[in-house]
């Protein structure tokens, strides 16, 4: 899900929530419009706070909007400006705290031919690789 925000506070350390883009929605995500930024929050850990986000706007009723993001990309509720907590995805979030996260092809090479070099240490490799592809399978949906 992503949360386009404007740059622009619309009260001091307030920024307007703009356009929500969920992939529940069924919309494809547009470029960032130049005047916004972006605050990504995956949608399968945090559903209640995306329900929240598609149904945050409430000008037609001239109510203030429910949610709002803070000069630190913070998201807060508008009424008592609390802190809303956003769950990271454990497995995307275990992944980036992997040795292997950020490796060029030729570096993930040379990892490769100094540290798969027995039975054991092959298996390791592949059970990382297993874990990956799995989740990439979960986060496109290519099982169903």
């Amino acid at each position: 899900m992503r949360v386009y925000y404007f740059d622009e506070e619309y009260e001091i350390g307030k920024h307007k929530i703009k356009k929500v883009w969920a992939e529940a929605l069924g919309i494809n995500t547009p470029d960032t419009p130049s005047d916004c930024s972006i605050l990504e929050i995956d949608e399968f850990y945090n559903r209640k706070l995306a329900q929240a986000l598609i149904t945050n706007n409430r000008e037609m009723y001239d109510l203030p909007d429910k949610l709002y993001v803070d000069n630190e990309g913070n998201l807060r509720k508008t009424e008592g400006d609390s802190l809303i907590t956003i769950n990271p995805n454990p497995q995307k979030e275990s992944y980036k705290l992997s040795q292997l996260y950020g490796l060029t092809h030729e570096r993930l090479d040379t990892y490769i031919d100094n540290n798969v070099t027995d039975l054991a240490s092959a298996r390791e490799f592949v059970r990382k690789m297993a874990h990956v592809i799995l989740w990439l399978v979960k986060q496109t949906k290519l099982d169903e």
